[in-house]
């Protein structure tokens, strides 16, 4: 059967798998203001999971739905059927080249809008399998998208294609964060949490553990400092991956610092952990735009990252980001960790808060240019009534990044 077509703009949205991480968080905070706006979120995840992260519930406590669809040989036709019941005005998909399939089959179904969203910078070595798999992507992503978006210039250049600025299609779309969920308290209080002293320093990262993300780097950075004389911990708040955490567990034992590394899993109270940390270390060597760096320097805490495009993109605007070269030894790390330690003692929260809402990745931004683009693709359907709205407008400037 299919849906009634009312005045309210119906979007799918298609991610990989619902976890906290950066997709996730970033589009739950998008939604409430979407849906306050008149739009409609169906979320399809391409695996079984469908938790434990935020959106799920956010979906469908604002009227959405959620189908978990995995990639089987079943996939296009399972696809087709939910766009048939569905029939949405845009499909939207994070799935970086593999966005070209779903965008393909919407194709198909007459959707008007095809939105393809590069979160992370493919940087990577590819074999011959994962190049011929990105070619054919892609050349299904060129076809059929209508829009192609990055989090920042170097997600569309490594994810998408190095000449993406002559593609009038796409344009970059920063990241915006909710200051209010960062604000939020933790119910922890985090030294007595981890056993700390009063004058040890507290390192966070923040990430889902995988390889790329090399929390391993925490505990030869702990190492390092101790040889500098400082007493440190280490806690790292995400998802675990068993294989990942014996990593960690192992280089911290190897470092004598067993009782000094702290794994908490995935937590909802981040933002009140990271207001009690005096640095953050995010030492991933593959991002977009990384929320495990935005996100703390939204707080006024001092962040020390590796040398990525996504991360000089946030120093170049936002002071409190410390960057180290990805193959630095640890006591380069440790030295880092000094200067954004001081960088913390010296920044007001209230200070970091009123910089951030008057930058370029304030939530407004992005919730007004992703409205735009859904509110532009459902006038194009037929029989459709939707006079753009003023708050709907992007503020001049804040959508297309040039060179």
């Amino acid at each position: 059967m299919r849906a009634v077509v009312t005045g309210r703009v119906r979007v799918l949205r298609v991610v990989g798998e619902l976890n906290f991480g950066g997709t996730e968080m970033r589009t739950a905070e998008l939604l409430p203001r979407l849906a306050a706006a008149g739009t409609e979120l169906h979320l399809v995840t391409l695996s079984d999971a469908v938790g434990p992260g935020p959106l799920a519930d956010m979906v469908t406590r604002y009227g959405g739905t959620v189908t978990a669809m995995p990639l089987d040989p079943r996939f296009p036709a399972r696809f087709l059927r939910l766009l048939g019941q569905l029939r949405p005005d845009v499909v939207h998909a994070d799935c970086a080249n593999f966005s070209g399939v779903p965008l393909a089959l919407g194709a198909l179904c007459g959707v008007p809008g095809r939105v393809a969203h590069f979160r992370g910078d493919d940087n990577q070595h590819r074999t011959l399998r994962r190049r011929i798999y990105r070619w054919v992507c892609g050349r299904l992503l060129r076809i059929s998208a209508t829009d192609i978006l990055g989090v920042s210039p170097s997600s569309l250049t490594f994810g998408y294609h190095p000449c993406w600025r002559d593609d009038p299609r796409c344009q970059v779309v920063l990241n915006g964060l909710d200051l209010d969920r960062l604000r939020r308290p933790s119910p922890d209080d985090l030294r007595t949490l981890i056993g700390a002293g009063p004058g040890d320093l507290i390192c966070v990262t923040v990430g889902r553990a995988s390889p790329e993300k090399r929390r391993w780097l925490l505990p030869p950075i702990l190492a390092a400092l101790r040889d500098r004389g400082v007493s440190a911990h280490a806690v790292l708040v995400g998802p675990g991956d068993p294989a990942d955490d014996d990593r960690v567990r192992a280089a911290a034992a190897a470092a004598g610092l067993g009782d000094r590394v702290h794994l908490l899993g995935p937590r909802e109270d981040v933002g009140g952990l990271l207001r009690q940390a005096d640095v953050v270390v995010h030492p991933s060597c593959l991002e977009g735009l990384p929320g495990g760096v935005l996100e703390p320097v939204a707080l006024g805490v001092g962040t020390v990252a590796a040398d990525l495009p996504g991360v000089r993109f946030i120093g170049e605007r936002l002071p409190g980001v410390t960057i180290v070269g990805i193959d630095a030894p640890a006591q380069v790390w440790a030295r880092a960790v000094d200067r954004a330690a001081a960088f913390t003692a010296s920044t007001a929260p209230a200070v970091a808060a009123d910089r951030f809402v008057h930058s370029v990745f304030a939530i407004d931004r992005a919730a007004a240019i992703h409205l735009e683009i859904y509110r532009r693709w459902a006038s194009a359907r037929p029989g459709r009534d939707l006079a753009p709205r003023e708050s709907s407008r992007p503020p001049v400037g804040s959508g297309r990044w040039e060179r």
